[in-house]
């Protein structure tokens, strides 16, 4: 009889533990699922890493900046719960300013292409040549020379942004900052969305490389950790892993589904000032083989591959307390 009891207390208790378990799931489960969009301040650069919130357009906690070195600013003083950068731009900021965040996760792996006029005689890219890069000891600068090497310095001429590349692809000119000259350009280092904008209105251009590919080669298979997503180290982590994994899902459903980008982008009152493109160029580009690198990576889960790509601007390994 004993036994029996006690039989029957074990099975209770397997009972309520199984239904605790299965509370608390489907807590966590509904906590993802329901996530306010509304309920984080947001900040992203234009471009690239701010179409990972196409599904934020419409919202007023979300922003985004032509110019990183405000949202670096923002950053520093803590203004924002969520803060975009270039993954090199944020972690500097953390460890040197000491600004209160921590590195979750890495939304663009790369999205640079070199560029040709297709008027060099040998086609074939070298010091005799003019070629055109953009922010001169940046990510596309650094990224550029890691690959190429010096080899090529001779023949480098640099403009100050990607609209200025843009310029000088269209063109087929630019002018040679140092001496004032209007020089041809045969190459020009150029991120997406911005050279399908140009060779849509001159077939002429082509892709002469494809830096992602290059930085594979060269890195042993390492990823380019471009843009990278920081949250505010105060906030509460169920709210950042909601927010996370509510990201994540979207990202993965708009490679699956390009369609949703457009869809989700044309909701914004403005969505080429808000995300610093058209809708149905932004969505061309996704669609042609996911063209401007986006994607979702947690940070912590690939420190080495991040640590890889930091020491390009000669950053140290980083230390985990940074991760989220």
């Amino acid at each position: 009889m004993k036994n029996k009891f006690k039989v029957i207390t074990l099975l209770g208790l397997v009972l309520v533990a199984c239904h605790h378990n299965n509370a608390s799931s489907l807590n966590q489960n509904s906590s993802l699922e329901t996530f306010n969009r509304s309920s984080l301040s947001i900040i992203a650069p234009t471009g690239a890493p701010a179409l990972a919130f196409y599904n934020y357009g419409e919202l007023n906690n979300f922003e985004t900046n032509t110019d990183p070195s405000n949202i670096t600013a923002i950053m520093s003083a803590g203004q924002k719960d969520v803060v975009v950068l270039p993954t090199n731009v944020g972690v500097k900021t953390i460890t040197t300013a000491h600004a209160p965040y921590l590195i979750a996760a890495t939304l663009t792996f790369g999205n640079f292409y070199v560029a040709s006029l297709n008027n060099d005689q040998d086609n074939v890219m070298d010091a005799n040549d003019n070629i055109v890069l953009f922010q001169k000891n940046n990510v596309p600068d650094r990224l550029f020379h890691y690959i190429y090497g010096n080899t090529l310095d001779d023949g480098i001429y640099y403009v100050n942004a990607v609209s200025d590349a843009s310029r000088a692809l269209k063109a087929g000119t630019f002018t040679d900052e140092e001496t004032g000259n209007t020089l041809v350009a045969n190459y020009v280092l150029i991120a997406e969305p911005a050279y399908s904008i140009v060779k849509s209105s001159k077939e002429s251009v082509s892709i002469y490389a494809n830096l992602q590919e290059e930085y594979r080669l060269r890195s042993n298979n390492h990823e380019i950790f471009q843009a990278s997503l920081f949250v505010k180290n105060t906030l509460a982590k169920v709210t950042v892993d909601s927010f996370l994994s509510s990201l994540k899902k979207d990202i993965e459903n708009v490679i699956a589904n390009p369609s949703l980008l457009s869809e989700g982008m044309n909701k914004a009152h403005e969505p080429q000032t808000l995300f610093g493109v058209s809708a149905t160029m932004a969505e061309a580009v996704l669609r042609n083989n996911n063209g401007m690198g986006l994607g979702y990576k947690a940070a912590k889960e690939n420190k080495a591959d991040i640590d890889t790509f930091l020491a390009l601007f000669n950053i140290e390994e980083t230390d985990e307390e940074i991760y989220y």
